[in-house]
């Protein structure tokens, strides 16, 4: 079932390939600390070099890496769930009425797209979210729960480099979520070069 997840963004089959190297020990200590916390293992893509993160104020990620010559760069921000079920569990305690975690991953993946997308083309329109089939995702990312979109980048998140961005999901109950963002000036370069990576990260 490999690669089920990658065909379903796009609905043609193409070539199959993983240029991933092993877990890179030199990750940033916040970017390992927070796999370990949410149980996902991470490959680091080959040919890729890290970029500094830059702060923004539509969706803070951990750790970024570019294509040396091209326009492509990929995001991720990791979410564990640990503080957040206590929390969970004091309010239930204290009585008070409050909707699990994990019912919170369609509307924050929502809630983000819409960041990333303010003051862009499509501002304010939430773009088409296609969720993953579930064994697919289950087996290809170790998720209970995953989803796509493709969205027009605002200035923020995008700067003067990057116009189109595949932004993806993973959610595990009880443990975290975890988002990637394929970036590229140029929607085709990012199709043809987000494949190889695209399984680097996944719930163990």
């Amino acid at each position: 079932m490999k690669n089920i997840c990658f065909y379903f963004i796009f609905g043609i089959a193409l070539l199959s390939g993983r240029a991933l190297s092993a877990q890179n020990d030199t990750l940033p200590p916040g970017f390992g600390q927070l796999l370990a916390r949410t149980q996902l293992t991470f490959l680091q893509p080959e040919g890729m070099t890290s970029v500094p993160c830059i702060e923004n104020g539509q969706m803070n990620y951990e750790y970024a890496l570019k294509l040396p010559g091209r326009n492509f760069e990929i995001r991720y921000a990791i979410r564990p769930m640990d503080s957040l079920l206590i929390q969970h569990q004091n309010e239930v305690k204290n009585g008070a009425t409050a909707i699990h975690p994990n019912k919170w991953a369609g509307a924050v993946f929502n809630a983000t797209l819409l960041n990333i997308s303010a003051g862009g083309p499509n501002s304010g329109i939430l773009p088409e979210v296609s969720t993953f089939p579930p064994e697919a995702v289950a087996e290809e990312f170790g998720a209970d729960w995953g989803a796509v979109a493709f969205v027009l980048l605002g200035p923020e998140f995008g700067g003067t480099t990057y116009k189109y961005c595949l932004a993806m999901t993973i959610h595990r109950d009880n443990v975290g979520d975890a988002y990637v963002f394929y970036l590229s000036d140029d929607n085709q370069t990012m199709s043809e070069l987000m494949e190889k990576p695209f399984h680097a990260l996944r719930f163990r």
